[in-house]
C-alpha cells in the first residue's frame, strides 16, 4: 500500500471539505442577509428555512469528512494507519483503497454505526 500517495489523498480531501464548508457558509450568510432584506410570504419563508437546513447538513457532513481524513492522517504519522481503533486488527487493504479515511474494519464499522442509529 502507498502511503504517501494515501496521504495526499486525504490531504485533498481535507482541502476539498474546507472549500465545500466556506462556500456554503458564504452561501448561508448570504441566504441570512435575503431573509431580512425582504417581507415574504410563508411559502418563501418555508423554502429558505428548507434550504437553510440543507446547507446545514451538507455544512455536518463536510465537517464529518474533514475531521475523519485528519484523524486518518494522524494515524498515518503515529503509524497505526490501518489497524481497527476498536479491535486492534488490520483493515483490509480493499476497504482502506476505497475509503482511506476507515477508522474501523468492516465488522466494528457495521457495529458502530449499529450503535450510533
Amino acid at each position: 500500500m502507498d502511503l504517501d500517495a494515501i496521504r495526499a489523498d486525504l490531504e485533498q480531501v481535507v482541502r476539498e471539505s474546507e472549500a465545500t464548508i466556506a462556500v456554503l457558509e458564504a452561501e448561508e450568510a448570504e441566504d441570512e442577509e435575503h431573509v431580512g432584506d425582504h417581507d415574504h410570504n410563508s411559502e418563501d419563508n418555508a423554502s429558505e428555512i428548507t434550504e437553510a437546513d440543507r446547507e446545514d447538513a451538507l455544512i455536518e457532513a463536510a465537517l464529518v469528512h474533514k475531521k475523519e481524513a485528519e484523524a486518518a492522517l494522524a494515524r498515518l504519522a503515529a503509524g497505526t494507519y490501518g489497524i481497527c481503533v476498536d479491535c486492534g486488527q488490520p483493515i483490509a487493504e480493499e476497504r482502506l483503497l476505497f475509503r482511506p479515511e476507515a477508522a474501523r474494519c468492516l465488522a466494528d464499522q457495521e457495529r458502530f454505526e449499529e450503535r450510533e442509529g
